[in-house]
């Protein structure tokens, strides 16, 4: 794909904005986008990020910060390293990369600060795949039964609490029979 502007180069950088309800998208090269972040027209990422993240964000570039922005009290990491790979909180930090899965979980104090800052939650919201979705609302009514269940018990509604009870053996038997 060209790009928009000068339409002689690849395009690189695509970038959607959308301002009050108005959307607009750009494919554009490196040479055009640093040109438009120049004038002020394309803001830049690792900017809007960094003011999520921490408003004093500039003064800390040489770490993350120049990446995404993380606030130095999370970037300034520790020498702890994941189990499986290796990779240090400090590597992460300098990269933009984990090192393998495990860092997920071997670093979930430091990255989740991170991962709610830039997208607003740490919980998976997104689209569902459509062989996983059936499965996935099923899952979700379960754990709402449960959660019914549980208040039933506590305010003595046992005739209630049967039915759920009955409903939630029903889902789980479904989930059984289905094939992958």
């Amino acid at each position: 794909m060209l790009c928009e502007k000068c339409k002689k180069r690849t395009a690189t950088v695509f970038y959607n904005e959308n301002i009050n309800g108005k959307t607009r998208s750009y494919s554009l090269c490196g040479e055009c986008a640093a040109e438009l972040r120049e004038k002020g027209e394309l803001q830049d990422i690792t900017s809007m990020i960094g003011s999520f993240a921490d408003p004093f964000s500039s003064l800390h570039n040489d770490l993350f910060g120049s990446f995404f922005g993380i606030p130095a009290r999370i970037s300034a990491g520790s020498d702890k390293a994941c189990p499986e790979c290796g990779t240090t909180f400090r590597e992460i930090t300098k990269t933009g990369k984990v090192g393998c899965p495990a860092c997920y979980t071997a670093f979930a104090d430091e990255l989740s600060g991170l991962i709610q800052s830039v997208h607003g939650t740490t919980a998976h919201t997104g689209n569902v795949p459509a062989r996983h979705r059936e499965k996935k609302e099923r899952a979700e009514k379960l754990a709402a039964l449960k959660a019914e269940l549980q208040t039933a018990i506590e305010n003595e509604e046992y005739e209630k609490a049967a039915t759920l009870r009955d409903e939630m053996h029903k889902l789980e038997s479904e989930n059984g029979k289905e094939t992958i």
